[in-house]
């Protein structure tokens, strides 16, 4: 399920700071909900702890998204969720680095 995939992904990057805070959780489900697929929050925390059970690298989750998918919408997420706890998503080396995976600028999603 690719909607796994993505909420991996947000994940790793919002976890970059060394946390992944409730309102980043809250934001990614919301934003998930309205932009990719509605899901229940027993789901959406069945995802979450399987990521913390992974050892993945960043490229690893980039990767595993299908090229179905429109990476504007998913960096959007990535954005909003890392920057929903007041971090600055400009010194995210994560979200720069999927910015350039999916050949965007990220000042398209710092405005």
């Amino acid at each position: 399920m690719s909607t796994k995939k993505i909420i991996k992904l947000v994940a790793c990057i919002c976890a970059q700071d060394g946390i992944v805070s409730e309102i980043e959780l809250e934001t990614t489900l919301k934003l998930v909900n309205k932009k990719i697929e509605k899901i229940d929050k027993k789901t959406f925390y069945s995802y979450i702890e399987k990521f913390f059970e992974e050892d993945l690298s960043l490229e690893e989750y980039l990767l595993a998204i299908p090229k179905k998918h429109n990476p504007d919408i998913i960096l959007e997420i990535c954005a909003k969720a890392a920057t929903s706890d007041g971090l600055e998503i400009r010194e995210n080396f994560a979200f720069d680095k999927a910015c350039k995976f999916w050949q965007r600028n990220i000042k398209d999603f710092t405005k």
